[in-house]
């Protein structure tokens, strides 16, 4: 029995909302050093930066698009019974850059997690209309109202897998997981926004762990921690974070441009 694999480099995502600028780092440095990809797995904001690389965009113009939009305009918010904020700057800033409208049309296979609500388990959607499932994944539970798709209701996929290496494992000779989302000690928490990013971040880090052992290379900027979900005024410091930790990364395990 040939045990080839489906592809030769993966690359895993993490969510993270506005952390999503030290994935750009981090791709930047791995761009650098000569990697490519040949099949994408994220969640939330990591599906976001997923879908615009499988869509043909190189990080720079990623972080372009990321500046000009500001996040993708995350934090409108609209009093409802689903939740807080409104997803419709993303909605919106995912029509104006992404050519493709279904999974298909894209130029890389992509996987895009998000959390079924009712049963409870996350879900992998590679095929496709592509809107939606991305904004499935970015639905932050209590922020964001839940998304409506094929008779189910998904919300962010960080709450059962933030790091969906389960997504592209066995299919892929060496798999990449980056995770600009984690979780340190804190002295205090203020506020009720503040409150919310701590429960979730407490509730994603052990799926993370989970995950790790799938990939053969993790890169996790631990000075993101220090940041908020909605730190978007802080995008530059946390690109810079995520560069230099790829670059320090790769500096240590003696890793080759290939």
């Amino acid at each position: 029995m040939s045990n080839t694999k489906q592809f030769k480099t993966g690359l895993v995502l993490s969510g993270g909302a506005a952390k999503g600028y030290g994935h750009l780092g981090v791709l930047t440095a791995l761009y650098e050093a000569g990697y490519t990809f040949d099949a994408i797995a994220g969640t939330s904001v990591g599906a976001i930066i997923g879908a615009l690389l499988a869509d043909g965009k190189h990080p720079a113009e990623i972080k372009q698009i990321f500046d000009k939009e500001k996040n993708f305009s995350l934090v409108k918010f609209k009093w409802s019974a689903g939740g807080l904020l409104s997803s419709s700057g993303l909605k919106n800033a995912l029509k104006r850059h992404l050519a493709a409208k279904r999974f298909e049309e894209l130029t890389l296979p992509l996987w895009v997690t998000a959390t079924d609500l009712g049963t409870a388990q996350s879900v992998y959607f590679k095929e496709g209309e592509l809107l939606l499932p991305i904004l499935a994944s970015c639905a932050i539970p209590l922020l964001f109202e839940p998304i409506r798709l094929n008779d189910h209701t998904y919300v962010d996929g960080g709450l059962t897998e933030n790091l969906p290496a389960a997504a592209l494992s066995g299919l892929c000779e060496q798999l990449i997981g980056v995770n600009v989302n984690p979780v340190g000690p804190v002295t205090h928490v203020d506020g009720w926004m503040q409150s919310i990013e701590r429960v979730l971040n407490i509730a994603i880090h052990n799926n993370v762990s989970q995950s790790i052992p799938m990939l053969d290379l993790y890169i996790e900027p631990s000075e993101m921690e220090k940041f908020h979900l909605f730190s978007l005024d802080k995008g530059a410091e946390m690109y810079e974070i995520g560069y230099a930790a790829a670059k320090e990364r790769l500096k240590a395990l003696d890793v080759r441009s290939n």
